[in-house]
């Protein structure tokens, strides 16, 4: 395109067209570029391709539309793999979670919305799986909520620990640690463990994680209280 001119204008659909689902998806894409904090409506408009004041017809204000957003997050982040097992279900739930969130790091925010109680029947699904399995449903949302919590943190942790160029500076910090080791006289275990294990993978210190704790609630589920 020659300096100086400006690309045409997106064609807008006419009013009533836009559906809310295309809105929300819409919203997302922009909040995947520019974060939740530089959220706007024009933009949300632009990228749909429709009049701004016409989305209102989907919402009422701008918190009803992040509402919205965090609403078909969750549901993609709960979405029903099918497992026969609630350890196998709650470890499909935690790897979503830990490659959306990873894949689309500017969402993180909407899991601090406090909006109304979303139905997940995945959930259902895994404390009925449980009960099956002698875990009363309390203890089952306990370990169903502490797990994703757990990975929500470590993907926190993993987004938290990039460098100026967006590299894992926790892989760095292994590699220094490992070449400091190989001379050192004291640490021996220590020197011996870095040895052995030549990389640092953040995606396997999740699973690494993911499996103790799905094991460890297996085993404390069923001791029960005390």
């Amino acid at each position: 395109m020659p300096p100086n001119v400006s690309p045409p204008a997106r064609r807008q659909r006419p009013r009533g067209t836009i559906t809310r689902d295309a809105v929300v998806v819409a919203a997302l894409a922009v909040a995947d570029r520019v974060g939740l904090h530089a959220l706007t409506i024009r933009a949300v408009a632009r990228q749909v391709g429709a009049a701004p004041m016409s989305l209102y017809t989907h919402f009422a204000n701008k918190d009803e539309l992040i509402d919205l957003m965090y609403s078909e997050m969750v549901r993609h982040l709960y979405e029903d793999g099918g497992n026969a097992t609630w350890q196998a279900e709650i470890a499909a739930v935690c790897r979503r979670i830990y490659a959306t969130l990873l894949e689309h790091p500017k969402w993180v925010p909407l899991l601090a919305r406090s909006s109304t109680p979303i139905d997940v029947p995945v959930r259902e699904r895994i404390l009925t799986m449980m009960a099956a399995d002698g875990i009363t449903p309390d203890t089952g949302l306990g370990v169903l909520s502490s797990t994703g919590l757990a990975t929500v943190g470590l993907v926190v942790a993993q987004l938290t620990y990039l460098d100026e160029m967006g590299q894992a500076s926790l892989s760095q910090r292994y590699q220094v640690l490992r070449e400091g080791s190989t001379t050192a006289t004291t640490a021996p275990l220590t020197r011996e463990a870095v040895r052995a294990m030549q990389e640092l993978h953040m995606h396997d210190v999740f699973e690494r994680t993911l499996a103790a704790l799905i094991k460890g609630h297996e085993v404390t589920a069923h001791a029960g209280p005390g």
